[in-house]
């Protein structure tokens, strides 16, 4: 009885162990395949101008309109609004979403797989709303980014003939800006307004799905924004703060 016991003993240590080299081995396997998405991620940048490289073509206009718009959701950190810039956001979520400050509930409910057609869902409210502005701005809820660099990114990207600003990537026949923030101006809007609703996305990524829209390789339509050091995501760093957002995925 006793060496089977100890036997037994043996076995169940040995499942532990198993368990934790295949829990170890998988979270490896998770994180090298995240660090290899963001490599990737970088060497699709296509050398399009960076914004404040661009020369400007006209003054600043004296008052400045926008509309920024983000998905919140219970995978959203309670204390988002803690930066101004998503305090000035208006938030979209999910129908049955829990969290509180929800400016829209939307029709329906969404998954990470299905956030093109949230933001398909998203963009059709603000193709009906009776104002317009002269910029519209998708941000995500860990973009890290001073309130008064927007402005000035606003400022700089209104003098110019850029009509789409962000991460700009090239691997579907097209531009296609990266999710964590991309601006875009209100002739830009109205486009995506007169093919809306489409009835199947092209993606269902967000913002390759946004690309899909305007469907252009045009250089002059599409600039770089200059990341870091203007806005950063997920995490920031200096000499006496430090802000870090676990990643996270829409449910």
């Amino acid at each position: 009885m006793l060496t089977l016991l100890h036997h037994k003993g043996k076995l169940v240590a040995l499942a532990v162990l198993l368990m934790v080299l295949t829990s170890s081995i998988s979270y490896q396997l998770i994180s090298a395949r995240n660090a290899a998405r963001e490599r990737a991620e970088k060497a699709l940048l296509p050398y399009v101008k960076e914004l404040y490289s661009l020369e400007p073509v006209r003054e600043a206009p004296k008052k400045i309109t926008s509309t920024l718009f983000m998905f919140r959701g219970d995978f959203s950190s309670d204390l988002y609004d803690v930066f101004a810039l998503q305090k000035r956001a208006t938030r979209y979520c999910d129908n049955d979403t829990r969290a509180d400050g929800c400016d829209v509930r939307l029709p329906r409910n969404y998954k990470w797989g299905t956030l093109s057609s949230k933001l398909a869902d998203t963009l059709e409210l603000i193709c009906k709303a009776p104002e317009k502005t002269d910029f519209y701005v998708k941000i995500d809820d860990d973009l890290i980014m001073p309130e008064s660099k927007f402005d000035e990114v606003l400022k700089i990207m209104s003098t110019t003939d850029c009509q789409v600003a962000g991460g700009i990537a090239r691997d579907y026949g097209f531009y296609w800006p990266l999710g964590q923030m991309y601006i875009f101006k209100r002739a830009i809007l109205e486009q995506i307004c007169a093919k809306l609703p489409v009835e199947k996305l092209f993606h269902p990524h967000e913002d390759i799905a946004f690309g899909s829209f305007l469907n252009s390789t045009d250089k002059s339509m599409f600039c770089n924004l200059n990341f870091p050091p203007n806005h950063w995501h997920r995490k920031y760093k200096d000499r006496r703060l430090q802000i870090k957002f676990f990643k996270q995925q829409n449910k």
